[in-house]
């Protein structure tokens, strides 16, 4: 792992020693602005440790992407890494160890890192891409400077692609699609009666999902998670917005298995956001939005968060209602269980997603009947394939398009 240094941005005064918790005297609970060109996003600082720490997934709003490795996490600035190890006061960056005054740690499964290092080794970290300045808790993205162009990191594939096919006669960038397996890590999800946890069977038919899709050319498949490890709800709109590319037709499936009190419930339906209607849907919403129990605390003042506000809100809330009777056609093809329809409800996993999204409950594993279905091996293929095609089935319709930005 090797990240070429930039020239330094705005970062803390020098005379603030490495020894020294980063603005302890400041007040608790203070909020940072990060600006990554689209909505600001504000985070909040956590203080439950005695020091300022803020989520990583802080980090996607400024451009990066996230990914966990050995029960750490990795912040990717294109070809720039930074490392971050619970329980260690080192963080890697530039291929050299940086030692904080406070240890990053994890609560929940979510990974905090202290404030120290947005201030410090962020704007190293990204190459000079993003300004920081502390005293205001404030980083923004910008360009970088000419006379250091080049050491600059290189563009990500995809856009080293887009002029290339443009000049081909192929405008349309490829299409993105984000597979989210429900629950994770501390959250099992629902369990069945023989002990079948609902995050090992999304996991598995959300991989094939992805395997079935990534076959395809002109599409661009990511995973919010492809590993047992527990992703904050509101993480998995996030990550989804970020990969998305402005202008770039994309559609967001999370995949859960259904459970009730009652055994006999079975059958499969497909969720697409708005208010729940009915007592079925406020209680199926009540239990996916439960998943936040094994979060800590949720970034506040997220732009995202007021999407059913937002005017382009109508246009995918249509394409989603569209693309859930897709969904619900193509599993009764193959689904033993009941058609049980399309369905509204308040998902938080959806809430922030600006793009076509939609929640498919693939069965009931609290039925005995289903929860052994869920673990056939072919049925969770068949509904895989079913779960892809429904997603080819969207992009081959006439007029589907991202809504104007």
């Amino acid at each position: 792992m090797m990240i070429r240094a930039r020239p330094a941005v705005l970062l803390l005064a020098a005379a603030l020693s490495l020894h020294t918790p980063f603005l302890a005297s400041q007040p608790a609970h203070a909020v940072w602005r990060l600006d990554g060109g689209r909505a600001p996003v504000e985070v909040r600082e956590e203080t439950g440790r005695g020091y300022p720490a803020l989520p990583v997934s802080a980090l996607v709003a400024l451009g990066a992407e996230i990914g966990y490795e050995g029960g750490g996490a990795v912040a990717r600035f294109g070809a720039a890494e930074a490392r971050f190890t619970p329980g260690s006061a080192e963080v890697t960056v530039d291929g050299q160890a940086r030692t904080l005054a406070n240890p990053v740690y994890s609560d929940g499964g979510v990974v905090y890192v202290p404030a120290e290092f947005f201030a410090r080794w962020l704007g190293d970290a990204s190459r000079g891409t993003l300004a920081v300045q502390p005293g205001e808790r404030s980083v923004r993205r910008v360009a970088a400077a000419g006379a250091n162009a080049s050491v600059a990191a290189p563009p990500p594939a995809e856009a080293q692609r887009a002029p290339t096919a443009q000049a081909a006669g192929r405008p349309e960038p490829r299409r993105l699609v984000v597979v989210d397996a429900g629950h994770g890590g501390v959250d099992p999800g629902a369990r069945g009666p023989g002990g079948t946890r609902e995050k090992d069977v999304t996991l598995r038919v959300a991989r094939m999902v992805a395997d079935l899709l990534r076959g395809d050319p002109t599409l661009e498949v990511r995973m919010t998670r492809d590993r047992d490890t527990l992703i904050a709800l509101h993480d998995r709109a996030r990550f989804a917005n970020r990969w998305r590319d402005e202008g770039q037709p994309a559609v967001f499936m999370s995949i859960h298995c259904n459970a009730n009190e009652s055994r006999s419930e079975k059958g499969y339906e497909t969720y697409f956001l708005s208010e729940a209607r009915t007592a079925d849907a406020q209680r199926v919403e009540r239990f996916e939005n439960a998943s936040v129990q094994y979060e800590t605390h949720a970034v506040s003042g997220d732009a995202l968060g007021f999407i059913l506000t937002d005017l382009r809100q109508n246009h995918y809330l249509r394409e989603s209602s569209d693309w859930a009777q897709m969904i619900q056609d193509g599993l009764r093809v193959i689904h033993p269980g009941p058609n049980r329809g399309v369905k509204q409800a308040g998902f938080a996993v959806l809430r922030g997603t600006f793009m076509p999204a939609v929640l498919v409950e693939i069965g009931f594993v609290s039925n005995p009947g289903e929860e052994r279905l869920l673990l056939d091996p072919h049925m969770e293929e068949s509904i895989a394939r079913q779960l892809a095609e429904s997603v080819r089935g969207y992009f081959s319709r006439p007029g589907v398009r991202p809504a104007s930005e």
